[in-house]
């Protein structure tokens, strides 16, 4: 008990019983989070219960420690909070919400079958390793070891904004592999993403934060944990099958992050314009093969898509029989640049030069996670690309160009215009068939009450300043109001209803309801809401459905 005692709740290091934990500089007096187990909670005798880390829809996830093995662990609670509450009486029990007892039940049935399938894949050390499950507090909880790590997300981050193709197929290709299997063994994710992709100290990539399906859908009971960009258009529709396909759009999205920087465009979005937009000075890095698999395996409609890991991995490795070509859409489409320098020529290089490169290039990788794992720097630029790879603090003004009109080479500058206002899809279009003599880079998208959805908000370097032929002019896109308006769904069917809803930005929830006058399998409307109704972007909304006159009426 008096380790137990020592222990910091955040990072599971020994601590003084007073003041802030050396090791993290966490304090004791920090509350936990709300609804969430209490601190040195004990589960099975010896688990150690410490800092909740994250919840969603499923239930919450803890740092812990387990005193047999006398290591740091990472718990999953299955909390519901849709569905259920946290006792009074104790603290730590879970009471169910009157009504919801068979709802819960079959989703706590879910989260015990999907832990023992993840668990069941130990071998698979790329795959977050659970070795243990039990049912306590009127829940279930799953055990997992736990790597010192850090997510993809903050690694490309500090690596300077995107990884050249080398370094990601290091880390993406063993990964890969153990997603084929995982899938041939049944297993599925749903929510892959840069964070759910850690980087561990031995430079490997594994994957992590498993849940059930019902989470990573918008037509459930559950409050849904979907990435935008990395979930599929299927989980977005309400009813639609999900499979394998739905984590190759996922994992293909995480491995178009790590190149770029940037995540494509949400799947509701699209549907409308399937391109994937990538900056040429970045698209000219990739080989022609890398590209082709992407926009194969990002393709929006489920059944156009790469179907499995295994063809994914393939097309990843340029095998000639089986790369595709790009889709006559042309789903992926450059931001015009200059041309490219010339680049040298590869023929006639003995085999054993590549073979000896090889090894440089996995020697580099592993040096290189290590100096990331290390360094503190916060910003790198690419020499040989246009494009300035920086990380600003959330909500920093964006840094302005200070170049004079004319380069110490006696390169003449150019007049950067004024994008401001401009309809950023439409600009793109301009861009695909006009020789600019400037990179459009999306730094960030965010409400803005007062600019319309899509249109530009701000540019930097300013208009009127002077930037290199090549450079690169950062834009910030709105996307509209942050509060919008319910759209009427009245006798609409559900997969009709769910785009509606989820196209104004809203996270539909479906609930049966009886309706004398509504046709069954139709819409009646919301739930203590009306069509026209003003609610936050992204709010959940409960949407009827009709299933016929109620065959008790009357009686």
């Amino acid at each position: 008990m008096a380790e137990r005692e020592r222990l910091c709740m955040n990072c599971m290091e020994e601590t003084p019983e007073e003041g802030a934990c050396p090791h993290c500089g966490f304090h004791p007096s920090e509350p936990q989070m709300r609804q969430a187990l209490p601190y040195r909670t004990v589960l099975q005798g010896r688990y150690l219960v410490g800092r909740a880390r994250s919840c969603n829809g499923e239930g919450i996830a803890y740092v812990g420690y387990d005193t047999v093995q006398r290591e740091k662990i990472s718990l999953r609670e299955f909390f519901p909070q849709t569905l259920c509450g946290r006792a009074e009486q104790d603290g730590k029990s879970v009471q169910v919400i009157g009504g919801s007892e068979t709802v819960f039940d079959e989703y706590l049935t879910s989260f015990l079958s999907n832990a023992r399938a993840v668990a069941h894949l130990r071998d698979l050390s790329a795959i977050e390793q659970i070795y243990d499950i039990f049912e306590e507090n009127g829940t279930a909880y799953a055990v997992a070891e736990k790597d010192e790590s850090i997510t993809l997300r903050y690694f490309v981050e500090r690596s300077g904004g995107s990884l050249d193709w080398n370094l990601a197929r290091q880390l993406f290709m063993p990964e890969l592999n153990a997603l084929s299997q995982m899938s041939a063994n049944g297993v599925r994710h749903f929510g892959i993403s840069p964070d759910t992709l850690v980087i561990r100290k031995d430079g490997k990539m594994k994957l992590e934060g498993f849940g059930i399906s019902a989470v990573r859908r918008m037509d459930t009971d559950l409050q849904p944990d979907l990435v935008a960009g990395c979930a599929a258009l299927e989980q977005y529709t309400m009813d639609a099958p999900v499979g394998e396909p739905t984590d190759v759009y996922g994992f293909a999205a995480t491995l178009f992050f790590a190149l770029t920087g940037s995540l494509p465009q949400s799947a509701l979005k699209r549907r409308s314009d399937s391109r994937l937009m990538i900056p040429t000075s970045i698209l000219r890095t990739l080989p022609p093969h890398v590209a082709t698999a992407l926009a194969n395996a990002l393709q929006v409609q489920p059944e156009r898509r790469t179907q499995t890991f295994e063809q994914l991995r393939d097309e990843l490795s340029a095998a000639p029989t089986v790369t595709a070509k790009i889709e006559a859409s042309q789903p992926i489409r450059e931001i015009p640049a200059p041309p490219p320098r010339k680049e040298r020529q590869r023929r006639g290089v003995p085999g054993v030069v590549w073979l000896l490169g090889s090894c440089v290039i996995a020697l580099a990788v592993f040096s290189f996670i290590g100096f990331t794992w290390m360094s503190s720097g916060v910003q790198t630029q690419d020499p040989a690309s246009s494009t300035v790879q920086a990380i600003v603090p959330e909500g920093a003004p964006l840094p302005e160009s200070s170049a004079p009109s004319e380069s110490a080479a006696g390169v003449a500058m150019i007049d950067v215009p004024n994008l401001v206002g401009s309809e950023y899809e439409s600009l793109l279009e301009s861009a695909s068939s006009a020789n600019l003599a400037y990179e459009i880079l999306l730094s960030e998208k965010q409400f803005d009450d007062t600019v319309p959805e899509g249109q530009i908000i701000s540019q930097s370097p300013q208009a009127g300043s002077k930037i290199a032929p090549g450079g690169t002019i950062t834009i910030v896109v709105s996307l509209g109001a942050s509060s919008r308006e319910l759209p009427d769904i009245t006798n609409l069917t559900l997969a009709q209803a769910s785009e509606r809803v989820t196209a104004e930005g809203f996270l539909p929830v479906k609930e049966d309801v009886y309706d004398p006058l509504i046709e069954s399998g139709r819409m009646v409307g919301y739930r203590n809401a009306e069509s026209g109704d003003t609610l936050p972007y992204g709010s959940q909304i409960v949407i009827l459905m009709s299933i016929g006159p109620d065959p008790h009426a009357g009686q």
